[in-house]
Formats: C-alpha cells, sequence, structure tokens
C-alpha cells in the first residue's frame, strides 16, 4: 500500500463527496518535483460531468484541500492541474510502516487469479547462450514480480527432445566419444559444434568407458538402433543436467520440465488431431493435412502434417500447450520467445483457439536480441567455441548479479548492447555495482548506530526537513505501486529503474548530509532510521530480480 496517496485519495474521497461532486481520483507524482509532492488531473477529465469547466472545477477543490491539515500547500496550476505539498509529520508513517512490514513491505494482497509461464525453453543439444539468460532473466524476475503483486504464479520449461535434432545431438556425442578415445569413426554430415560435446563425451565415457567402441556412424546414425538409442536419451540427460545447474546457478528457478519426447509416448499428438478432426478444423490438400487458422485471422491455413507424414514444426507445439492448458488450469499463459519468433503467434493462438481454448489465454512475450560488446567492438569469442557466447562463459567473466541486472535493465522489446567492460567495472558506471554500493553503505551506518548503542525504540521523524529526505521517502512509499506497475506491464526494467533512482537518490543525500553525527543524537537516530527503510526496500526490490543484497564493500 502506498500511505501516502492513499491518505490523499481518502481526503480527496471525502470532499468530493460532501460537495455532490463526482468522478475518479487519480493521483499521481508531477513532472516537475518543483511542483509539489503530487498532483490530479481531476478537473480536467470530471469538468464535464460536473458541469462546469476545469479551471473552476480545479479551483473549488483547491479551497477544500487547503483546509485539511495533510497539506503544506495547495494550488491550481495551467488549464486545471493541482499540485499538493504533504506536510513533513506524513513522512515518519512511511519510515513506520516500511519497518514494521519489511520484507512484505511493498507486497499486495493475494490476488485470486493464476499465471503459468514457459521459461527459456532451450533445445538439450547444447549449452545456453546469451540469449537464453536474456530471457531466463526476464521470465523468472517477472515470476518473482508477480508473486510479490499477489499472484499465484508457475513456471516451467519445454524440453524439444524429440525430432532430427536430437539424432544430430547423438552422432556428435558418439563421434567425440570415439575421438576421445582415439578409436576411428565416421564424420556425421551433420554435427553440433562446440568443445561442450568433449566435455559431455568425457562424462559419458567416465560412465561407461570403451563400451561402444566397436560401433561406427552409419548414414548418419550409430549403426546399432539400441546403443543410437541410448547415445540420444544420454545425451539428452547429460545436457539437461548442464542446463538446469546454469540455469540454477544464474538464479533462475523452474517448477516444471515438460519433455516433447513423453508427449509422442502419451499420443497427446494424435489425440489433438482426432479432436482437430472431429471438430472439423482440418481438410487434406496435396496430400497433406490443413489446419482453418485463417478462421482466427491467420493470414493462411497451416499445414499439420506434410505429405511425407512428418509433422510440421506448430503440430506439437500445439499439442504440448493443449497439455498445459488442461493440466495448469491457469487464467493466463506467458511464453518469453525470441523477437525472430513474432510471425509464429497469430498462428499459434488461432491453432489454440480451434481446440477450444479462451481467446487471448496465450500472451507471447517478445525478447529480442542481445549483442556482446568488449572494448568497443561486437564479442564473439568463446573458450567453448561453437557459434555464440555460453551462459556458463559469462557467469565465470561478469558474475551472476551484473549479469542478471544488465540483462533485465533494458526494455525486453529493444535489441541491447551488453558491454563486457562495464559489467566488469567496480565503480558508478556498473549499475549494479552502483546499486549494492548504497546497500553496503546503509548497512555501515546501520552498524554504526547498533556499535555505539544508539536506540531507536520509539523515535519519530520529526527533523528530516530537507527536501532530499522527503523526496526519499515519497520514493520509498511509491514501491507498492512501482510493483504493481511492473507486474501489470511484465517489465522488470521498471524495477531496476526505481532501484537506480534510489541508489542515486541515497548516494546524493549521503554526500550532502551528516547522516550520523553525535552532536545532535536526535537527528542522527531519524537519520538512521531513514537509511534502515533505505535499506530494507532496496532488499526487497533485489529480490524481485534476483540479485543480492550486499552488505559491505
Amino acid at each position: 500500500m502506498n500511505v501516502l496517496v492513499n491518505k490523499i485519495s481518502n481526503v480527496f474521497e471525502n470532499i468530493i463527496k460532501e460537495n455532490n461532486i463526482v468522478g475518479e481520483i487519480q493521483i499521481e507524482r508531477p513532472r516537475e518535483e518543483n511542483n509539489g509532492d503530487f498532483s490530479t488531473n481531476f478537473a480536467l477529465i470530471n469538468s464535464k460531468n460536473n458541469n462546469t469547466n476545469p479551471r473552476e472545477l480545479a479551483q473549488k477543490l483547491v479551497e477544500c484541500l487547503s483546509k485539511e491539515e495533510i497539506f503544506e500547500k495547495v494550488e491550481m496550476a495551467g488549464p486545471g492541474f493541482i499540485n499538493m505539498t504533504i506536510k513533513n509529520n506524513l513522512l515518519n508513517e512511511v519510515v513506520a510502516e516500511v519497518l514494521n512490514k519489511k520484507e512484505n513491505f511493498g507486497k499486495s494482497e493475494t490476488k485470486n487469479f493464476k499465471y503459468n509461464l514457459e521459461l527459456v525453453s532451450a533445445n538439450p543439444t547444447g549449452y545456453l547462450h546469451v540469449g537464453h539468460a536474456r530471457n531466463g532473466a526476464i521470465g523468472d524476475s517477472v515470476a518473482k514480480i508477480l508473486r510479490f503483486a499477489g499472484y499465484d504464479v508457475e513456471t516451467e520449461y519445454y524440453t524439444n527432445d524429440a525430432g532430427n535434432q536430437i539424432n544430430i545431438s547423438a552422432s556428435t556425442l558418439f563421434f567425440h566419444y570415439k575421438e576421445l578415445l582415439n578409436s576411428p569413426v565416421n564424420k556425421p554430415d551433420e554435427m553440433y559444434g562446440g568443445d561442450m560435446y568433449i566435455e559431455i563425451a568425457k562424462q559419458f565415457i567416465d560412465k561407461y568407458g570403451d563400451k561402444f567402441i566397436t560401433f561406427d556412424i552409419v548414414d548418419n546414425k550409430i549403426n546399432d538402433t539400441e546403443t543410437h538409442n541410448l547415445f540420444k536419451k544420454e545425451s539428452i540427460e547429460l545436457f539437461m543436467t548442464e542446463i538446469k545447474k546454469q540455469l540454477n546457478d544464474f538464479g533462475v528457478d523452474i517448477e516444471l520440465y515438460t519433455s516433447e519426447a513423453e508427449m509422442y509416448k502419451n499420443n497427446q499428438i494424435e489425440k489433438m488431431l482426432e479432436s482437430y478432426k472431429e471438430s472439423g478444423s482440418t481438410y487434406e490438400k496435396e496430400e497433406a493435412l490443413w489446419l482453418r487458422t485463417t478462421d482466427y485471422g491467420d493470414d493462411k491455413d497451416r499445414v499439420l502434417i506434410k505429405s511425407n507424414g512428418d509433422y510440421t514444426y506448430i503440430t506439437p507445439d500445439l499439442a504440448n500447450h493443449d497439455v498445459r492448458f488442461k493440466r495448469s488450469k491457469s487464467d493466463k499463459y506467458i511464453n518469453f520467445w525470441g523477437g525472430d519468433h513474432h510471425g509464429y503467434i497469430i498462428r499459434m493462438n488461432a491453432g489454440l483457439a480451434l481446440l477450444g481454448h479462451k481467446k487471448g489465454i496465450l500472451e507471447i512475450d517478445m525478447i529480442q536480441m542481445v549483442r556482446l560488446i568488449k572494448d568497443g567492438q561486437e564479442y564473439k569469442m568463446s573458450k567453448r567455441k561453437g557459434t555464440a557466447v555460453w551462459l556458463i562463459d559469462l557467469l565465470e567473466m561478469v558474475g551472476k548479479d551484473s549479469l542478471r541486472y544488465m540483462l533485465l535493465s533494458k526494455t525486453p522489446s529493444s535489441h541491447m548492447d551488453f558491454d563486457i567492460d562495464i559489467a566488469y567495472q567496480k565503480n558508478s558506471t556498473n549499475p549494479v555495482f552502483y546499486a549494492q554500493y548504497a546497500t553496503a553503505r546503509c548497512n555501515k551506518i546501520i552498524l554504526k548506530a547498533e556499535e555505539n548503542n544508539i536506540d531507536l525504540n520509539g523515535v519519530k521523524i520529526t527533523d528530516l526537513t530537507s527536501e532530499k529526505e522527503k523526496q526519499l521517502i515519497i520514493l520509498l512509499d511509491s514501491f507498492n505501486k512501482t510493483v504493481e506497475y511492473a507486474a501489470s506491464s511484465r517489465l522488470p526494467n521498471i524495477i531496476t529503474d526505481y532501484i537506480q533512482n534510489i541508489a542515486k537518490r541515497f548516494h546524493s543525500y549521503y554526500a550532502d548530509s551528516k547522516i550520523f553525527d553525535l552532536d545532535n543524537i536526535e537527528l542522527t537516530k531519524q537519520r538512521v532510521l531513514l537509511t534502515k527503510a533505505i535499506f530494507q526496500v532496496l532488499s526487497n526490490a533485489f529480490g524481485l530480480i534476483g540479485i543480492e543484497v550486499i552488505k559491505e564493500m
């Protein structure tokens, strides 16, 4: 809850009720701080409903509001804006609320609404790359923010562990297995790149030794079906073990891992196709099976089964979502996809609608690509080789907190340049260092108060009259509103922007003010209380984006 906005809204509601004025109240922060602490355009948007012009309505409200004891000043501005400056004695209530609720400050009441989020969903044919890292950081943070905003949230990862890519993975693993054993082997026509396959092959040898050394690769597969299937199974398990470890190291929490292969095993695709046929949603043309997606806004119908009997990419994807919806029973489903999948959205939603699912039940958050920059140039090197810079490399290079924070700091729909040199820095140019330095500074002040046996019990905020102190407290009070906005828009960068705003204001306040002054113990107590509140709100915000609270630097 926003202490100050609620107080102002309550006063406002009483005034319009007593004066028979109609309209909904919206209290905002003015763009310019010298225009007051809060403002409203109530008179502008409700004048017609009250048979008057905006300035007349605003003037009437200003006269009423000016009589209220919570305001220092109330003014009309421009065509009918109302600017309000609150009295300093209200600031104590905000600080007290923060310190009373602690880790629950900013948290919203439980909402009767459930989200299901599908995060990352990389094929188990290699390590996670920087694009997966951005998806994972954003999706995981959205889950944390939604939960804090009162929603029920579950997260899952769809494993594409069926199809030809798994055959290629198995053959690639077998090739490196034989190479490590110094045994001649035919090279498959298609292979996945990267030294990670050598690392996985070493794990395979540790488990099985040279048990399969007599086999070879023929027609791009191991020339023993049982062995090929074993390598498929093992390559999936070994890569998924590594992927899960990397996600865990990156702080991404996924509750459920689902399997495409399991869906084939349970005949879920056949069941879905039968459902389509029974509802008349399919037809045959050119020996292929088509789905009538144009009935729901697609620019053309889509093929489900090709003329050669193979499924198209969308077929198992639709079946997976059908299974997911029936299992989860959520109110809203969100997928975090790369920007190159944009054209896929309409046909997916059309296919789901033809299965009887509610229109709009699935939403896609598009996340654009990340370009790595080092020494002012695009960085493509990876010590594990291959075609991308892997998440495991970046974690080793810059650490979890810098990586997560910087990936979250931009709007997901915009392309991002990630400057590795900035992520290395231990100064204010690195945004996560700048933010964590604020919590370290706060903690230093708190510890100093404890060491000097300063008793904060019963202390009230009465002497924090500087503009910087007031604006800091108003900013703390807006945390709940910020979280609600970040949740509704599913934009973690709103939280990083908020953190940077608090950190910037606190560092400026710290530089200008003597927070710890034993010659003025009462003022010191109040400033320590404010510092504790800042530390608490920053800690809560850090938790929403999955970075550590640093107490000492």
